[in-house]
């Protein structure tokens, strides 16, 4: 309905427009034509009332000239007047200009000497074609259908403007409520899985009472068949059992982050209320794991929680899924992304001098959730609403700290961006690789610039 409408006004704002410009060339167009014919007959009839004026009065008075002015008439249709008798002027007009001064291309001149009573009677003129006057009133009017047109258009640019700007903050409120809806639907599955992790707790009486009887009936054939052990001695080792057996279980029962639920929490989008309030990211991490699980670095098997405990980034496994949710949400939102991949060469994840480059690289990108393990001695980061200029440089930044860090030893960055195509993770993490292999000491900083354009001739023809 909108865009409808801004046709419409546009077509009827053209319309205006030409109407203005055709009713000025038209009436000009005109004037043009009647006055052409008109300005031989206007001039035959003001030489013959000279003529018949000059034969009643023969000499040069006051009467005379003022006669022949009134047989002028309306002295504007003409841009140049004189009127001599026996090399007298009676009537001149406009004063103080020469014939020659008004002759131009809209006016018409005419020239006739007469003789009357024995003396020579000289009638000079120009006459106009289009007379000033009319060409400033038509001007006039086109002008003003012109501006008025003109400022209504501006009235509905500011107008829609407006409007526009308010539908984004609707979007915009929308888009946070939905956002909030689903930080309570998953501050509501942490509580279930709190509750979950509760509920076999609240049982552990009828364990714990089925154990200490089943400890007593030992306790008691242990006593029967040794005397020697006194009964304070059977009662500690009995409360030392049920604590050990009560442990265990405790620890079998802690609830557990399967990788199924991590790919969940990947897999929605990054928003600045869950990325402000680090709750969720603290209730994975603080669950408790049973003891074979806990290890200081990643294995051969699926890792566990959103963040390696050593290097506090992302898990290698998890970078692909983000990586293409960004993308997606990128695209749907019409804004860039620029992926960076920095090699630090002879540096092990476990040091604190790799632990020291996440943290600083958490506080450039803001979000460690945009952050991954990547490979041995990388890590891969990702950064929203960010062109390849702008990414040059923070990489820039970027190199300059990581080198104060780790004291002098050079590091390699590749850059990628997505540059308004459709790509996959895969590609942009490609491209990235790319650009850091052909990185060096002289050159440590490597972007993967596209043409946008040849590209999507490339994609058009598969």
């Amino acid at each position: 309905m909108k865009n409808r409408f801004i046709i419409v006004y546009t077509v009827f704002a053209a319309a205006v427009f030409i109407f203005a410009l055709s009713f000025f060339g038209f009436n000009l167009y005109k004037e043009y034509s009647t006055n052409l014919n008109k300005s031989e007959t206007r001039y035959t009839n003001l030489v013959n009332d000279i003529r018949t004026l000059s034969y009643n009065q023969a000499e040069n008075t006051t009467a005379f000239s003022q006669a022949i002015k009134n047989a002028v008439g309306d002295a504007e249709a003409y841009s140049f007047i004189q009127v001599r008798r026996d090399g007298e002027t009676v009537v001149f007009y406009p004063a103080g200009k020469l014939k020659e001064e008004t002759v131009s291309r809209l006016t018409r001149t005419f020239s006739t000497s007469l003789t009357v009573n024995k003396q020579a009677v000289t009638v000079d003129c120009n006459i106009y074609l289009i007379r000033p006057d009319s060409i400033f009133y038509y001007a006039r009017v086109s002008f003003l259908m012109i501006l008025i047109i003109t400022i209504i258009t501006v009235i509905m640019i500011i107008y829609l403007n407006m409007v526009e700007a308010n539908t984004t903050d609707v979007i915009s409120f929308e888009e946070e409520v939905e956002n909030s809806e689903n930080e309570n639907s998953f501050d509501e599955t942490d509580t279930d899985k709190e509750t979950i992790t509760e509920e076999p707790t609240t049982e552990e009486n009828p364990s714990d009472e089925s154990i200490s009887e089943e400890t007593e009936n030992e306790a008691v054939t242990v006593t029967e068949e040794s005397e020697e052990i006194t009964e304070n001695t059977a009662a500690s080792a009995q409360e030392s059992e049920i604590s050990e057996t009560a442990e265990t279980i405790e620890e079998q029962k802690t609830a557990e982050v399967t990788p199924e639920e991590v790919r969940a929490i990947l897999a929605e989008p990054l928003t600045d209320e869950q990325t402000s309030i680090s709750e969720p990211e603290t209730k994975i991490e603080k669950v408790k794991l049973p003891v074979e699980e806990i290890k200081p670095a990643k294995t051969d098997s699926i890792p566990s929680g959103l963040f390696d405990p050593v290097t506090g980034i992302g898990w290698e496994s998890y970078l692909l899924t983000r990586l293409n949710n960004e993308i997606e949400r990128a695209t749907a939102s019409e804004i860039d992304l620029s992926l960076f991949v920095i090699k630090v060469p002879g540096i092990e994840k476990t040091s604190e001098v790799f632990r020291n480059i996440c943290n600083y690289l958490a506080i450039q990108f803001q979000f460690k959730d945009l952050l991954f393990e990547y490979k041995d001695d990388s890590i891969v980061a990702m950064k929203i609403s960010m062109n390849i200029d702008e990414a040059l440089n923070l990489a820039d930044k970027l190199y300059s700290d990581i080198c104060n860090l780790i004291n002098g030893t050079n590091c390699r960055i590749g850059i990628t961006s997505r540059s308004i195509r459709m790509v996959t993770g895969e590609r942009l993490l490609m491209e990235a690789e790319q650009s850091l292999e052909h990185s060096d000491a002289d050159s440590p900083i490597i972007a993967f610039r596209v043409d946008s354009e040849k590209y999507r001739q490339m994609m058009e023809q598969y």
